[in-house]
């Protein structure tokens, strides 16, 4: 399992299949903790889509290290938008997100557009920040 962040104009995106042990969530989050970091202090503004559309269930460990990381990660300016692939990962996802600052959609370009963002300008253009790689683990 493998989360990946880059970097795609307007906002940061972060997507994969998943976290599969408590290393890699720290890791994650310590990365992109950093990122989150350096645009807030550009003045740029943190604009961030999470595609879980391709992620499985995280192990209960993982699950309770993201719910107490989310509160202190993300600030109140911050927009972050949440992909899934159904309605009842929606509302899952939905309750542990504050809605002062997210949101949770069924498609890329509903997120593109709550981010505002120009709809598919995006794809073409982006630079991978940290790659994951697969876990070792089975």
């Amino acid at each position: 399992m493998s989360l990946r962040i880059e970097e795609r104009g307007d906002y940061i995106l972060v997507h994969g299949d998943g976290l599969a042990t408590l290393a890699e969530a720290q890791d994650h989050f310590r990365d992109l903790s950093s990122l989150l970091l350096a645009a807030r202090r550009s003045g740029s503004g943190v604009r961030l889509m999470i595609d879980l559309r391709a992620a499985i269930a995280h192990p209960p460990e993982v699950a309770a290290h993201i719910e107490r990381v989310l509160p202190v990660l993300y600030r109140r300016d911050d927009r972050v938008a949440v992909v899934v692939r159904d309605s009842v990962r929606k509302h899952q996802t939905k309750s542990s997100h504050d809605p002062l600052y997210s949101d949770v959609f069924l498609s890329k370009e509903a997120a593109e557009a709550y981010l505002g963002c120009e709809t598919g300008s995006r794809s073409v253009h982006h630079k991978p920040l940290m790659m994951r790689l697969p876990s070792s683990n089975p």
